[in-house]
């Protein structure tokens, strides 16, 4: 009779570890990939879950900005999505948006969009 208790705490305390892992943040690098990087002079990201803004971000580049921006943050495994504000030297700023999941750590090169 203890073998069958022994095995159920097991599993218990495995599911629990599981459970735990996952809402642990994960060390993750968003990777913008930016139009016309020479005319960048900003460019604002707003990450979000849901409805809620989870982090904020302001990059500035006074000599124009490199083909992909590299931004790390710690987030817990779900989907997310990420709104990008474009400031150029000459014209109105571009909007653009992309989506992604956080199931592990690493690189998460984005495809960005225009927003709507």
């Amino acid at each position: 009779m203890k073998a069958p208790a022994r095995l159920v705490l097991l599993l218990g305390a495995a599911a629990l570890g599981l459970l735990l892992l996952q809402a642990a943040p994960r060390e993750v690098t968003l990777v913008y990939p930016l139009p016309g990087p020479a005319e960048v002079a900003a460019l604002e990201v707003d990450l979000r879950r849901g409805a809620e803004t989870v982090r904020h971000a302001e990059f500035r580049f006074p000599g124009g900005a490199p083909e992909t921006v590299r931004h790390a943050v710690r987030l817990p495994d779900g989907d997310y999505t990420v709104a990008l504000r474009v400031a150029r030297r000459d014209g109105p700023p571009r909007r653009l948006a992309s989506s992604f999941t956080v199931q592990e750590g690493g690189p998460i090169v984005l495809s960005l969009s225009e927003a709507p």
